[in-house]
């Protein structure tokens, strides 16, 4: 981080003119006087350069970051669309396309694995508008096209979930075409080869082709190690040449065997001939081989006439696949550098919660590794970044000592805002807020420039001014030192005017600067803020931390004490220093001491609140579970009781039977007898607030079946039959009223319940 800050901070001093080295005089020029001075253009005539979105990309280096995330495509067409991705300016658009990152992110993690390496360049076989239309299609060319089209089919199997809308969505757009797809399988292999099946005619061929071939090889290895061939022969090896079958003869030997030289080879020592035995079947083998080459040139055209009929669609469908690789290569991007999705809002309300330079974290892993632990110690030593810019405060002026981060805090906004807005993650925590701007802009290093006759000075001035002319109320804005490379005492004022109209306008922007008037201004203006990049003075080295509220300190004098200046000359350079200002440096540092003891002191009075929250709900949750226990212990007590009454029944209707059937007055007495029993079986006081339990569910309800030992949710209530459907684990079943208690069991209860009853109760009413 200090070596980036170190490079910017170079970057935005003036530098020597290495094109005129010496005294050495410049060309004399019609913009030039006799002096070699620039003359100035007049008042208002100068126009202004447009700004470029270019520009800001390339300040910020968006293209090296792309480039990056392009790596981890499958296809060369997905490297190339992501290097050429545009940042958007619709916020429904941006949140779409992070949608789609985040599930597939999800599904990677489950294994899903998308099969899309090898998936050719289609727009160059087929055109972009279809304007290679009717050209004869070769086998390769034809095997991407088939593997478009399986690749599609397969996919949309696969992420048609409902889980995943946005993933569904896009799944949707791949539709099938079985009967070219199938055609194609069948006709060509994975190397697109034609292959035997693709036609009877072609089958029949090779057949054909393959026993010539067989014949004439049989016939050249029995007779090569025979007596006179073999002592004319260079080796044993038969080589093809020009589709025919040979010798490797000597070269002295040209004459002792009878037949056709195909070839030579290059020193001349050995020659290719087919011998006169074998021509004849040679000549029949091209013959098939021609006829065989028709065939394969009439399957292509065919095949070619199919592809080219469904050209459209089949540009369609591989256009998907490429942005699901696109889709892909953020995602995996995203997870080597633990990168999140933070809300897109619409409002200017800027919120960067531990947030990193992903450049700089790459840079980590390529010391410490690409992996879990190599991206845990990258985050341990990039110092993050926490801000926020909102509509009522939306200009941060930062200040502090050189190398001390200022510009870095700038390209982590500015980068982190625009891959938001390419549909990129950022390396942020959780809670993150970043809005979709209009456009971004960046006056950030040395824009000097031999070719148009511009100083670092100028240079800026000319951007500023852009800058100013094309932003607005959605746009952000980031200057680096905004105000230096000249006079200070012309320079603040300047950059005070700019800031003027930036908050005018309503424009969110980030200043880095040392001008002292600069920090006076945010205190002058209701919506801006001062913030300072965080220096250590006893050792003298910046800490990068971002601390809003107060202006920092360029330190200098501090440094200069240390290092051995002598202290009377830091005294008058202080006191100088103090005058010119205005500003008291140790009220600055006083004030710094009472924010940070402040800070502190909301710290611990957070941390009083996060244990006095956690107590309390600790003290809810035993209530809870004090309640629930009460509950369970009084329902123990009364099935208990209905036990007890339970077994006095059943002893009475014991008797009863052993009686047996009465008849006249005694037999209706014994009847109304057992009926009365059986009313007191149900009406236990615990059966009666069961039925009144079940009878208060709905549907969604949880209710403990203690026969079950487990809490289920209510699916279904049937009041006539006094049945309950319940869902168990994911498994619909059914339960008596009789069969559920009305309270929950606490933690750790266990509550035994014998259902003999119960059981022979549902054995009688079946």
């Amino acid at each position: 981080m200090q070596d980036e800050e170190a490079k910017s901070s170079d970057q935005g001093q003036g530098k020597p003119d290495h094109g005129n080295p010496g005294n050495e005089q410049r060309p004399h020029s019609k913009n030039r006087n006799r002096k070699g001075k620039k003359k100035l253009p007049a008042k208002g005539s100068v126009s202004l350069p447009r700004y470029e979105k270019a520009d800001s990309e390339r300040r910020l280096e968006l293209s090296e970051l792309l480039r990056l995330v392009s790596a981890s495509a499958s296809t060369r067409v997905g490297k190339d669309r992501i290097t050429e991705l545009q940042p958007e300016t619709s916020p429904s658009i941006v949140r779409s396309r992070l949608a789609e990152v985040g599930e597939l992110t999800t599904r990677l993690k489950d294994g899903l694995q998308l099969g899309l390496s090898g998936l050719g360049d289609l727009s160059k076989i087929l055109g972009r508008d279809g304007s290679s239309g009717g050209q004869l299609l070769d086998g390769p060319q034809l095997s991407i096209v088939a593997r478009v089209l399986d690749r599609a089919r397969s996919l949309r199997r696969v992420l048609e979930e409902d889980e995943y809308p946005h993933l569904k969505q896009r799944a949707l757009k791949l539709t099938d075409l079985p009967a070219l797809r199938e055609r194609l399988e069948n006709t060509l292999s994975s190397h697109g080869e034609i292959m035997d099946s693709a036609s009877s005619k072609i089958f029949d061929l090779r057949k054909e082709a393959r026993a010539l071939e067989k014949e004439i090889k049989e016939w050249l290895e029995s007779q090569r190690d025979k007596s006179p061939w073999k002592k004319f022969l260079q080796s044993s090896v038969i080589t093809p040449r020009n589709g025919r079958f040979c010798w490797s003869v000597r070269a002295e030997c040209r004459h002792q065997i009878r037949g056709v030289v195909h070839a030579e080879s290059a020193s001349g020592q050995t020659l290719f001939l087919e011998p006169e035995q074998v021509v004849r079947t040679g000549n029949k083998l091209q013959r098939v081989q021609e006829r065989i080459q028709q065939e394969q040139r009439r399957i292509l055209g065919e095949l070619s006439r199919e592809v080219w009929l469904k050209h459209e669609k089949v540009m369609e469908l591989w256009n998907h696949l490429v942005e699901l690789d696109v889709i892909q290569a953020k995602s995996k991007f995203a997870q080597s550098l633990g990168c999140e999705i933070p809300e897109i809002v619409e409002e200017r309300d800027l919120l960067l919660i531990q947030a990193r330079h992903p450049l700089l974290i790459w840079r980590e892993l390529e010391i410490h590794g690409h992996d879990d632990r190599g991206l845990e110690k990258a985050y341990e030593t990039i110092t993050h970044l926490d801000l926020q810019l909102k509509p009522n405060r939306y200009q941060l002026v930062v200040t502090g000592p050189n190398t001390g981060g200022k510009t870095v805090v700038l390209k982590t906004v500015g980068l982190l805002s625009m891959m938001v807005a390419c549909g990129l993650p950022v390396p942020v925590s959780p809670g993150s807020r970043i809005p979709v701007f209009d456009q971004i802009f960046a006056d950030i290093g040395d824009e000097q420039s031999l070719q148009q006759d511009l100083s670092t000075f100028s240079a800026h001035v000319t951007i500023v001014a852009s800058i100013l002319q094309s932003s607005t109320s959605r746009s952000l804005v980031l200057l680096d030192e905004l105000g230096s490379g000249t006079d200070p005492l012309e320079g603040a004022p300047l950059a005070e005017a700019v800031l003027d109209r930036l908050y005018e306008k309503g424009t969110m922007a980030l200043v880095t600067t040392h001008l002292g008037r600069l920090k006076e201004y945010a205190y002058r203006r209701r919506k801006c803020e001062n913030a300072a990049m965080e220096f250590d003075p006893e050792k003298l080295a910046p800490t990068y931390k971002l601390k809003v509220g107060l202006p920092g300190r360029s330190n200098a004098l501090v440094i200069a004490e240390r290092i051995g200046m002598p202290a009377d000359v830091v005294s008058v350079a202080r006191e100088r220093s103090e005058k010119e200002t205005g500003i008291d440096p140790e009220v600055i540092e006083g004030l710094r001491r009472s924010q940070s003891d402040l800070e502190r002191r909301v710290r611990e009075a957070q941390q009083h609140g996060d244990k006095a929250k956690q107590l309390a709900r600790d003290v809810e949750q035993q209530s809870i579970d004090q309640r629930n226990t009460r509950g369970a212990l009084e329902y123990e007590m009364e099935r208990s009781e209905e036990q007890r009454v339970h077994s006095v029944i059943d002893q009475v209707e014991s008797a009863l039977n052993r009686i047996g059937e009465l008849t006249g007055e005694r037999g209706v007495v014994l009847s109304e007898l057992r009926s009365l029993l059986e009313d007191s079986r149900s009406g236990t006081r615990l059966n009666q607030r069961r039925l009144e339990s079940a009878r208060s569910l709905r549907k969604g309800d949880s209710v403990f079946v203690p026969r079950l030992q487990q809490v289920c949710e209510v699916k279904k209530i049937n009041k006539e039959k006094q049945k309950l459907g319940v869902l168990l684990n994911g498994i619909a079943t059914e339960v008596q009223f009789s069969e559920i208690s009305w309270v929950l069991p606490p933690p750790g209860f266990q509550v035994w319940w014998d259902c003999d009853e119960l059981t022979s109760n549902q054995d009688e009413d079946r």
